[in-house]
């Protein structure tokens, strides 16, 4: 495997359990604070753990896409094979 794709591959690992672990904690801190009616609660994660879950997303996003454009050099010199005749 190439370095750029080893490292968008990466990048893209990193991201995504950074938002899912995120968007766990956001939620989980969203419903305590409704439950618990503090509406300071439901502030502070809307104003501190929301940019940053918004950002990994748009970073995780980014390097899927790079990495569903760009096949591995060994994929694209190979040659397909017809399954039927």
């Amino acid at each position: 495997m190439n370095t750029p794709r080893r490292f968008t591959a990466t990048v893209f690992t990193v991201t995504l359990g950074a938002l899912l672990a995120g968007g766990v904690l956001f939620v989980a801190g969203q419903t305590a604070g409704l439950v618990a009616g503090q509406n300071s609660w439901l502030q502070f994660f809307n104003t501190y753990i929301k940019p940053p879950i918004c950002i990994a997303a748009s970073v995780c996003a980014v390097a899927g896409f790079l990495l569903s454009y760009k096949r591995s050099h060994k994929q694209a010199t190979q040659q397909q094979e017809a399954t039927t005749r």
